[in-house]
């Protein structure tokens, strides 16, 4: 998301294509995050430990790279990007947190 625009094909194949591949990369990011573990501790449990990772590596991150683009030669700000990065974000821990088959390979 950081490299410079300049390097990719433009590839149309259909309207909101951006969007969707951010969405997607959002939440497989946002999903794989979250089945990573803390360490072990009193302090806090595992339901805690999963939303401070979702926080962290998903919402912040979106959010982050999104305004960072503004910095890199050929890219630019999208408020609507970052939208859906948070939404895809949102999408990966709800499918970590429901889909309990793959979780425990994840873990």
């Amino acid at each position: 998301m950081l490299s410079p625009g300049d390097r990719f094909p433009e590839v149309d194949v259909f309207d909101f294509q951006d969007k969707l591949i951010h969405w997607l990369v959002f939440v497989i990011q946002t999903y794989l995050w979250s089945g990573v573990k803390l360490g072990k501790g009193p302090i806090i449990n595992q339901s805690q430990k999963e939303v401070i990772l979702f926080l962290v590596f998903g919402l912040s991150t979106g959010i982050i790279l999104e305004y960072a683009q503004q910095f890199i030669p050929f890219r630019s700000f999208d408020y609507w990007d970052m939208i859906t990065n948070v939404i895809g974000s949102f999408s990966g821990f709800l499918i970590y947190r429901k889909w309990q088959s793959i979780k425990f390979i994840l873990e």
